[in-house]
């Protein structure tokens, strides 16, 4: 009798074991030791924070600026217009273009996000907004517009200013507004692709800096960035099961370590949403069933 009994017993807690919802905390585990400053893991759709460090923390963003950038040259949708390469464009730091070189606007676009190109992002800040304090000024305009209200931009490409900052959680809006765009999304997830100049008629070959797209699983974008003064950023995103995270590090301590800290969140964050889901079904079954014998 007394055997039967613990068989019972055993097998109610085994069934029970389904039934009740496992904590979400520790379904997904630790969060990852990371050395970045601040950093940010939220879901695409819905706007939840799976993970944050420092979040509000104001950084210098260096390249993940670019998406700022490309979100304006897409919201003016002229991407055939030929740009004539100035002589500031070609000047700045790290840019392949020479003054005087004719580039369309979409080429434009893929060069500033594939290759970081600075000149890239001068030449688009200065064809849209007339010229960069112009430009940036539209920049602040749509980030506030978008709730990125910590952020102050006064170039186009990142370049250090201590007046040119954001936060991990700006940046994260501001990259889930550019996710919600087919365009900009074709664009971010690109690895690479030819890009061809108006003047001279040359094409050049491109390979995304960014190196997730080709190292991690469901990696979609976004948009990598480095200067001393930032170290290492990373805006990154990627798709599992349905499920599209993004994730910002700012100042991590090596170029090396943005893109394994941001794939180490990525894969916390995909576990804390798995366990968010199976939290929420495990609680639908359970409303059911009760509602069930209530009955």
């Amino acid at each position: 009798m007394f055997k039967h009994i613990i068989k019972g017993l055993l097998c109610l807690t085994f069934m029970w074991s389904f039934l009740l919802p496992a904590s979400a905390e520790n379904s997904a585990g630790t969060p990852p030791d990371i050395t970045a400053d601040s950093a940010i893991v939220i879901n695409a759709d819905t706007g939840t924070v799976y993970y944050e460090k420092n979040a509000d923390k104001r950084e210098y963003p260096a390249s993940m600026t670019k998406v700022m950038t490309l979100l304006l040259s897409l919201e003016k949708n002229h991407p055939g217009h030929i740009v004539s390469v100035s002589h500031h464009a070609a000047d700045v730091e790290s840019t392949s273009l020479h003054t005087g070189e004719w580039i369309a606007v979409d080429q434009l676009n893929y060069l500033m996000m594939l290759r970081s190109d600075n000149g890239a992002a001068t030449a688009l800040g200065e064809y849209i907004g007339g010229n960069i304090s112009g430009f940036a000024q539209m920049m602040n305009d749509k980030a506030h517009a978008l709730g990125a209200t910590n952020t102050h931009f006064v170039n186009a490409n990142g370049m250090p200013d201590e007046n040119h900052y954001s936060t991990a959680r700006d940046m994260s809006v501001i990259v889930r507004y550019g996710m919600s765009l087919p365009a900009f999304r074709k664009i971010v997830s690109t690895k690479s692709c030819g890009i061809t100049f108006t003047r001279p008629q040359t094409t050049r070959l491109l390979y995304n800096t960014n190196k997730l797209l080709f190292t991690y699983d469901g990696a979609i974008g976004v948009k990598t960035g480095w200067t001393k003064a930032a170290k290492g950023c990373l805006a990154s995103a990627a798709t599992r099961n349905n499920i599209t995270l993004i994730a910002i590090v700012m100042h991590s301590a090596t170029a090396e370590s943005r893109f394994t800290e941001s794939a180490a969140l990525l894969d916390y964050g995909f576990a804390k949403a798995q366990s968010e889901t199976q939290n929420n079904r495990s609680n639908t079954i359970g409303s059911g069933r009760r509602k069930i014998k209530a009955a």
